[in-house]
């Protein structure tokens, strides 16, 4: 069975060969043919492969610590979300937090849904409001704290 990366390199190698097929069939102009050579892979090729990080974890005192998105600072490993011996991005307190503030959305907006049922189309737009802001903050690392978000973890 092919992977899943060797199945989007082929495709796009297949892409390239019947391009050619038809720009020569065509007589289509060189120009032409870089113009939408180039707007095509920026768009479709496959990204290439092993990348290097841009925070990538370094080892002090026998202690890996690896970048935290959200905190926006270096953590000790166990204190990161690992999985298969690679950090996931993100601390155990931070996503703890953003667990509480996505349930917190989705309560909202179930609420919104329940006031749009009953008429009461304030309360829902107000409830939908406030599910947006929430949604919109998830992701920024502005929403975080890393002291209280340590010490409500730790509670």
């Amino acid at each position: 069975m092919e992977t899943l990366k060797g199945a989007k390199h082929q495709t796009w190698a297949k892409v390239n060969e019947e391009l050619e097929t038809l720009f020569a069939e065509h007589k289509v102009s060189s120009k032409f043919k870089e113009n939408l050579m180039s707007t095509l892979a920026s768009l479709l090729e496959p990204k290439k492969v092993g990348g290097s990080a841009q925070n990538p974890p370094y080892e002090e005192d026998g202690i890996v610590y690896y970048f935290c998105r959200f905190h926006q600072v270096y953590e000790p490993k166990d204190n990161m979300v690992i999985s298969n011996d690679k950090s996931k991005g993100y601390c155990k307190a931070s996503i703890a937090k953003w667990t509480k503030l996505n349930t917190l959305r989705k309560k909202l907006e179930s609420e919104s849904a329940k006031a749009l049922l009953s008429e009461d189309f304030e309360l829902a737009k107000k409830k939908a409001q406030e599910a947006k802001e929430i949604h919109a903050s998830l992701n920024l690392y502005e929403t975080y704290d890393f002291t209280k978000d340590w010490e409500n973890f730790n509670k």
